[in-house]
């Protein structure tokens, strides 16, 4: 081995065991487990708590006032530049979206306002606690997340997924490498990689709309999260090990249903699948190591880390954060006054009395509702007594997998051809698969 070899090969090792020790570690402190990721979040959330309130709506403020006035007014300076056109140029829902969550995250933070407004179970829970923790895990995640996603860790463990893929599922090998880049980075980024890996002739319609519907689940630093606000986060990885348990069985049966099965089995404009060049002869596992390595080789800068993660931090906290809090604390004041969740969820009551679920009134509002929103189920478990409803309704927050909010649009916008009644369909045949499994796996646990 040359020294040039030499080097790469440290550049994958290095940083792939600090990205594993991390997020994919299990650590004890205080007899909670959880993984490094959540204990620097949980430190950092402590360290500012006094203070971050006030940051949150300066920030909610911030993004409401100049978005305003750069969708409104369109001035140059902003339309001009890139990022401050991607940040702050937005349609009219969203801008309503954060004109609110600016007004609302203020008076909730400054106690100005009716009760349905501040209150613990409403204001408080969306724009202090729910948007604190959101806060401080994407901030430490998003600097750290490359040592695990960005110097060959992906490359290697997607590779060796291949064969398992094409038997159990019967997708492409690369599918693996797509569901991995969601479950360890993020939901969003694996539907991108998904529709564009369907554009280029890598996938037929089919082999997308299973791949974006059932392995593009919400990341491992947003499941710290739902683990936080639902007061499981002492059995965190038992709790992720169930949930990802149920999201594969829900992957092996929902495919060979309609409307999946269903779907066309034609290429994007094109007569047949793209070819992939590949070695055959070569051992899985030297193609990993190949494949690793040379992804190693261009992985990233110090200052392209500190770069990429600091607009991924704006994004998140200027566009996405006050919109999605906006959403919550919505759903929260109809949960909290109405029981309009109730009477959606209803057909589901005997399911849930079947399955002998603890406080089954509470936790049937929160079985189909999460097809807005992947957090309102995680934030309903958060008003529970029993950890066994907690447990199961903060699963079903990331085993249903399709959710209006973000993933769903995305996939509707694309060009995969799957309707939002198809994707209803499927979010309930995820609900009825997964929902047992969590039930079992919450009585062994806890």
């Amino acid at each position: 081995m040359n020294r040039a070899e030499g080097k790469t090969l440290l550049k994958f090792l290095l940083p792939s065991m600090v990205g594993i020790g991390l997020f994919l570690v299990p650590i004890t402190i205080d007899g909670k487990q959880t993984i490094a990721i959540g204990l620097l979040s949980d430190l950092l959330r402590q360290w500012s708590a006094e203070w971050l309130p006030y940051l949150l709506a300066i920030i909610f403020s911030v993004s409401g006032i100049v978005s305003s006035y750069a969708t409104l007014f369109r001035p140059s300076w902003i339309m001009g530049r890139p990022l401050l056109k991607h940040l702050f140029f937005t349609s009219f829902v969203w801008l309503s979206l954060r004109v609110t969550g600016a007004i609302m995250c203020s008076l909730t933070v400054f106690g100005v306002g009716p009760e349905w407004i501040i209150g613990e179970s409403t204001g408080a829970v969306a724009y202090i606690e729910m948007a604190s923790i959101i806060f401080c895990i994407m901030l430490v995640a998003n600097f750290l997340l490359p040592f695990l996603t960005d110097y060959g860790f992906l490359e290697f463990v997607g590779t060796l997924l291949t064969r398992p893929f094409q038997i159990l599922f019967n997708l492409p090998g690369r599918a693996g490498l797509d569901a991995l880049t969601s479950w360890v980075g993020d939901s969003s980024v694996g539907t991108i990689l998904t529709v564009r890996q369907y554009e280029e002739g890598f996938y037929s319609a089919r082999e997308a709309a299973v791949v974006v519907t059932n392995f593009s689940a919400v990341s491992l630093p947003f499941s710290v999260v739902i683990g936080q606000m639902a007061r499981i986060d002492h059995v965190f990885f038992p709790f992720y090990f169930s949930v990802v348990f149920a999201s594969i069985v829900a992957a092996f049966i929902t495919p060979r249903l309609p409307p999946l099965s269903r779907v066309s089995l034609k290429f994007f404009e094109r007569a047949d699948r793209k070819a992939e060049a590949s070695n055959e002869q070569d051992f899985i596992i030297r193609q990993a190591w190949s494949r690793a390595l040379a992804r190693a080789e261009h992985g990233p800068s110090a200052k392209s880390i500190v770069s990429g993660g600091s607009r991924t931090i704006l994004d998140i906290y200027i566009t996405v954060l006050p919109a999605a809090m906006t959403i919550e604390f919505l759903a929260l004041v109809v949960y909290s006054y109405s029981d309009f969740f109730y009477w959606l969820s209803l057909p589901m009551l005997p399911v849930v009395q079947l399955l002998q679920i603890p406080e089954p009134a509470a936790v049937v509002s929160g079985t189909l509702v999460g097809f807005f929103d992947q957090f309102i189920p995680a934030i309903m478990s958060g008003t529970l007594e029993s950890p066994v409803s907690r447990f199961v309704l903060a699963g079903l927050s990331i085993t249903q997998l399709i959710f209006i909010a973000e993933n769903g649009t995305l996939i509707l916008r694309s060009s995969i051809p799957l309707n939002i009644g198809q994707l209803f369909i499927i979010f309930l045949m995820r609900t009825m698969i997964t929902l047992p499994i969590l039930v079992l796996a919450a009585n062994l646990i806890l």
